[in-house]
């Protein structure tokens, strides 16, 4: 099954001419959640639906408490996930920025090259 897009119409007025640009926008066909992902896996495996998904859970707990302790966490043909920070406001001074005044972005991801190869045969369709 191939992805569907959409073309998104965006002006860019940062050249000073305007000009009309497209954008691409995946389109999902669903949402795949934890018990699909855990149930098709104990299909796959000699592991009970259970057991899967306790180790997935389990696994998202041992990557939280990794990251809260400064670490990034890669999962190898994964990809590696790190804590992302900003200030909690606007600051012009570097000096007035304490471990205080900062606050979770979010979680940032970074495929690894594994998972990439194995998109390279991605199709895409365009939705009408």
């Amino acid at each position: 099954m191939a992805v569907r897009y959409k073309l998104t119409k965006i002006n860019d007025n940062i050249t000073g001419k305007e000009q009309v640009k497209y954008s691409v926008t995946t389109v999902s066909y669903g949402n795949v959640n934890l018990d699909m992902l855990a149930e098709q896996m104990a299909d796959a495996s000699t592991f009970t639906y259970g057991d899967v998904k306790g180790m997935i859970e389990n696994l998202t707990l041992l990557i939280s408490e990794a990251l809260k302790e400064g670490n990034t966490v890669t999962i190898d043909g994964l990809g590696t996930f790190s804590v992302t920070a900003q200030p909690n406001r606007d600051v012009e001074e570097p000096s007035k920025i304490r471990a205080e005044s900062i606050k979770l972005k979010g979680i940032g991801f970074k495929p690894s090259p594994k998972l990439k190869d194995r998109l390279s045969n991605i199709e895409f369709t365009r939705l009408k």
